[in-house]
């Protein structure tokens, strides 16, 4: 009898990585890329009149998510059947509703704390 934190060596076998696959989006993928960057950067624009620093962070955090959201859809959509346009759309925006949630409930939490350390002081 073997003790559980001594197991058996393991039989050693060939490990092939995957072959590489092309990333492939269409020109509305890349459409929907350049309309939520364009959203994104209008909210840096309009953050830059009150606070430059919260406008550079927005723009370069929210790129980063905008670009995971569009990479995963991208996979997602490589997986599976051909779809119409406004169903590619709804993907990409589906990818960003994680993002979307945790982003803004960490945003709430902190300017709650925010507000609740100006009304103590």
């Amino acid at each position: 009898m073997r003790d559980i934190y001594d197991p058996p060596p393991a039989l050693e076998q060939e490990w092939t990585p995957p072959k590489r696959e092309p990333l492939i989006f269409t020109t509305g993928d890349l459409m929907c890329l350049v309309g939520l960057c364009a959203v994104l950067f209008a909210a840096a624009v309009v953050g830059w009149a009150t606070e430059p620093e919260l406008a550079i962070a927005t723009a370069a955090a929210g790129a980063l998510v905008i670009l995971e959201s569009w990479l995963t859809a991208l996979n997602y959509l490589h997986r599976c059947r051909p779809l119409r346009l406004k169903a590619r759309w709804t993907i990409f925006l589906a990818a960003l509703v994680p993002w979307l949630v945790g982003l803004g409930v960490t945003v709430t939490v902190m300017l709650s704390l925010f507000w609740i350390s100006d009304l103590i002081s």
